[in-house]
C-alpha cells in the first residue's frame, strides 16, 4: 500500500508542477493559449489536434485526465525501478535529473511522434538517433524556441524527476 500512495503522491506532485509550467509558459509567456487549449493540446494526443480543438472542456478534461495518468506512470516507473536500485534513493537528486531527461527524450522522440497529435510520425529508432536529432534540432532552431527547448528540458528534469525522485526517497 505505501508503494502505491508513492507512486500516486509523487505522480500527482509531478504533473502539478508540470502542468502549472506549461499553462504559464504557453499562456502569458508566449503563445498566449489558455488553460483549455493546453489541456486540449494534450488531448490531441489520443483525438488529433482538430477533434481536441473542437471539444471543448470535454477534450480539456481528457486532456487533464491524461496528463497526470501519464506523470502517474512516470512515477511508478521510478519507484518500481527504484525498489530493486537502491542507489535511486541514495542518489536521488542526480538520478532524478537523469530521469527527467530521459523522459524528455522518450516523451519528444517516442511518444509524442506516435500519437494522433504529431502529423509526420517520426519515430526514433535508436539511441544514435535520438541523439542525432537532440544535436540537430538544437542548432537548428531559433534563439525563441532554444529557450523553450531549455524549458521543456528543466520542467522534465526538475519539475518531474525531482519530485518523483525526493517523494520516492522520503517515503522509501
Amino acid at each position: 500500500m505505501r508503494l502505491l500512495t508513492t507512486i500516486l503522491l509523487a505522480g500527482l506532485a509531478a504533473g502539478a508542477m508540470d502542468i502549472t509550467y506549461a499553462f504559464v509558459v504557453y499562456g502569458p509567456l508566449s503563445y498566449q493559449m489558455s488553460p483549455v487549449q493546453v489541456l486540449q493540446s494534450v488531448a490531441a494526443g489520443w483525438l488529433g489536434k482538430d477533434a481536441a480543438n473542437a471539444g471543448g472542456a470535454t477534450t480539456a478534461l481528457l486532456g487533464l485526465a491524461t496528463h497526470f495518468m501519464i506523470a502517474t506512470v512516470m512515477a511508478a516507473v521510478f519507484v518500481v525501478v527504484a525498489t530493486r536500485w537502491p542507489a535511486l534513493k541514495r542518489n536521488a537528486v542526480m538520478w532524478a535529473l537523469i530521469y527527467g531527461f530521459g523522459l524528455y527524450v522518450v516523451m519528444s522522440y517516442v511518444v509524442v511522434p506516435l500519437s494522433a497529435a504529431h502529423r509526420s510520425q517520426h519515430f526514433a529508432a535508436d539511441a544514435q538517433e535520438i541523439m542525432s536529432r537532440l544535436q540537430v534540432s538544437f542548432s537548428s532552431i531559433r534563439p525563441k524556441d532554444r529557450w523553450q527547448l531549455l524549458g521543456t528540458l528543466f520542467t522534465h528534469m526538475v519539475f518531474v524527476g525531482l519530485p518523483i525522485s525526493l517523494l520516492n526517497r522520503r517515503r522509501a
